[in-house]
């Protein structure tokens, strides 16, 4: 079985310039003077030295390094500056990082016809290299200036990078590890991943579903040989009563754990921000988050992967929807009620993005202080605008007091459109209420594909001998593990953060079991954009398709 641990308490010229530059001036010794934190004697031979006789941990300064090194990204977050030969043109951030031709391991690649050589310790600092020994001066003048020792113009595709002393010694910190460099949670038998979910307090029940069926599917995978025959570990913190997971998130992080998978997130305030900004320093990608996350509003900082549409989104499915249902010219315009909070913003901005991308009018927003929802003004509101629609964002209560603030008329009344979440807990009286009045917007597909993947993941849950509870826990914790497997399959033997986040951008329409089919790339941390409608049958409280998957423009 898995180890089940329970705590309570990251362009193509990019670094063709930095290869040309160390593969012209043949380093063939330590880069002497770098700085203090990455000073070490001259190599013997092929074998490490400095640093990297201790990758198992990157310093302090190796880790800027490696920002630096994977996406070109200063110790202050800037981005850094090259710019080509003669030409003068510039390339910043992740255009100019040198994994870019490199490689993330540093074995060497082909962009654009020129050879970008590998920059593994062994080549840059072998001490029987060619060239003798190198001084920061001329490193300095290859890396700024591009000019190889005697004065030589390096190739044209070098470029001259803006590096201070500092940053030049942040990047030689990494280089001494590159290709060998341990993330924290990676040993050649093991990789430890964390979840924060909650284990006490009224939400106990949702984060045990969630835990148990993380465990079972590293389970299955360990019982095939893990993955590159290491074994996934799997490292819970409770959140207690939060969904939010971020004290959670930052004690698993204290704990080394590689990764982070479907743990609950909010990323919205507080410790959530402290939270955020330690994933991002670190790189940690965090796979397929639970709860109230909003990732238009709050990409995750390049690390957190959302594999369902948030609410911005279903807002713009809403749009999309109504833009293309018949209407009578000139029918009135869009409400939008929201609570006045980050969901609701991000509810709202999805609304008018749309509006915009179809040339519409924008729609109007009417918001409310959480907690003080008054269903009768906004209602009447609602009714002297002569809206056409509202889409109405919240909470289950504010959806009941909705419908009992505007009761089932004769008359034509505008259309309602609410993210199905609202109805998940709530009594059948509301969604009798609902019947033929409300438009669920759902994160979900509804056709047969998904029907033939939520009988597998019944099938997987009779495996584990785990009962079906908590339902949309149960399947996104199943997705956010099928991916997050994947995305390590790809990432290699030679494991790193960065590895995986690349292995994460790379994946195209991939199919995670319950959900829609899952695509990222550089600029895209959520895996679907769109969702699918229902809406409640009258005289029941059975909920019928209304429309299929609603795709929207990324």
């Amino acid at each position: 079985m898995s180890r089940l641990v329970t705590e309570r308490g990251r362009g193509a010229l990019a670094a063709i310039g930095l290869a040309a530059a160390l593969s012209a001036l043949g380093l063939a010794a330590a880069l002497r003077g770098a700085a203090s934190s990455s000073a070490a004697a001259p190599c013997a031979g092929a074998a490490p030295c400095g640093e990297a006789a201790s990758c198992a941990e990157l310093s302090p300064a190796a880790l800027r390094g490696r920002r630096l090194f994977h996406r070109g990204a200063l110790a202050s977050g800037e981005p850094v500056e090259g710019r080509l030969g003669a030409s003068g043109a510039a390339l910043h951030g992740e255009a100019a990082a040198c994994a870019g031709c490199h490689g993330r391991s540093g074995d060497g690649t082909a962009e654009g016809g020129v050879a970008a050589p590998p920059l593994t310790p062994e080549r840059l600092f072998s001490a029987d290299r060619p060239g003798g020994p190198h001084t920061e001066a001329t490193l300095a003048a290859a890396l700024r200036d591009g000019r190889a020792p005697g004065g030589r113009e390096l190739h044209l595709v070098m470029p001259r990078y803006q590096l201070d002393g500092a940053h030049l010694a942040d990047l030689v910190a990494y280089l001494r590890c590159l290709g060998r460099d341990a993330d924290p949670g990676v040993s050649p038998t093991a990789l430890r991943l964390g979840a924060a979910l909650p284990l006490t307090g009224r939400f106990a029940a949702a984060g045990a579903a969630a835990r148990d069926v993380l465990a079972a599917s590293f389970d299955e995978v360990n019982a095939q040989g893990g993955v590159f025959r290491r074994r996934l570990e799997l490292v819970v913190a409770d959140s207690e009563e939060s969904l939010d997971g971020a004290r959670a998130t930052l004690r698993l992080l204290d704990q080394r754990v590689f990764a982070l998978v479907a743990s609950v997130w909010g990323g919205d305030a507080g410790d959530s921000d402290d939270a955020a900004a330690r994933l991002a320093a670190d790189e940690v990608p965090l796979v397929g988050p639970l709860g109230t996350g909003l990732p238009a509003a709050d990409p995750g900082y390049g690390v957190v992967f959302h594999l369902q549409p948030g609410l911005d989104m279903l807002a713009r499915v809403a749009i999309a929807h109504l833009a293309d249902a018949p209407s009578p010219a000139g029918a009135g315009a869009v409400l939008v009620v929201h609570p006045a909070d980050p969901r609701g913003e991000a509810f709202l901005r999805g609304a008018r993005a749309e509006a915009l991308r179809r040339d519409l009018p924008p729609p109007v927003s009417r918001p409310f202080e959480p907690g003080r929802f008054d269903a009768a003004a906004l209602a009447d509101a609602a009714a002297r605008l002569g809206v056409r629609a509202v889409l109405l964002a919240g909470e289950g209560d504010e959806l009941s007091r909705w419908l009992a603030a505007s009761p089932p008329s004769t008359g034509p009344r505008p259309a309602l459109y609410a993210p199905a979440f609202l109805l998940r807990r709530d009594p059948d009286s509301l969604r009798r209420a609902a019947a033929a009045r409300v438009l669920l917007l759902h994160p979900d597909p509804l056709d047969e594909a998904e029907q033939l993947a939520q009988r597998a993941l019944a099938s997987f849950l009779e495996r584990h001998r785990i009962p079906p509870r908590h339902a949309a826990f149960q399947a996104s914790a199943y997705a956010a593990a099928r991916v997050l497997v994947e995305a390590l399959k790809r990432a290699g033997a030679h494991l790193t953060r960065p590895g995986l986040i690349a292995a994460l951008e790379g994946l195209r329409g991939f199919d995670p079991g319950p959900g829609p089919a899952i695509t990222f790339g550089r600029n895209r941390r959520v895996g679907a954009y769109g969702a699918s409608l229902t809406a409640v049958d009258a005289g029941s409280t059975d909920v019928a398709p209304v429309s299929a998957w609603v795709e929207v423009v990324p």
